[in-house]
């Protein structure tokens, strides 16, 4: 069963064979990310999609959230809510992204989009 692989920075560390980024820059990353605030809790979700992706209707500058872990997970929301929007995306995501390993810079145990993709990837057969 493909799993979510932490991408990191430090020395020596490689990616698995066959295992996909799908991180911002890709066509698979989030537009929606957790960032931190100066104001209210510290921690807030922002459009950071691309400029040939248009935004949602009624988009805010920042979404505010309770904590760290509040924003990733309506990061994640609103990822799912986005991605469901767009059919070509997901006939890529169901070609490209099936049975591979799926790697994003989010640490565990905070909610990513990854989670989203491997289930839109290899759905489950009932």
């Amino acid at each position: 069963m493909p799993t979510r692989i932490q991408r990191r920075r430090t020395k020596g560390w490689r990616a698995p064979e066959g295992a996909a980024y799908v991180g911002r820059g890709t066509p698979f990353g989030n537009p929606w990310a957790a960032v931190r605030t100066s104001t209210g809790t510290g921690w807030a979700v922002q459009w950071a999609g691309h400029a040939n992706q248009h935004k949602p209707l009624g988009y805010n500058e920042h979404i505010p959230a309770n904590s760290q872990a509040d924003a990733h997970a309506l990061a994640v929301e609103l990822y799912e809510t986005w991605v469901h929007a767009h059919p070509t995306l997901m006939d890529r995501i169901a070609r490209d992204l099936a049975g591979r390993d799926l790697m994003c810079w989010c640490a565990e145990p905070l909610s990513c989009h990854v989670d989203t993709l491997l289930e839109l990837a290899n759905p489950k057969e009932t």
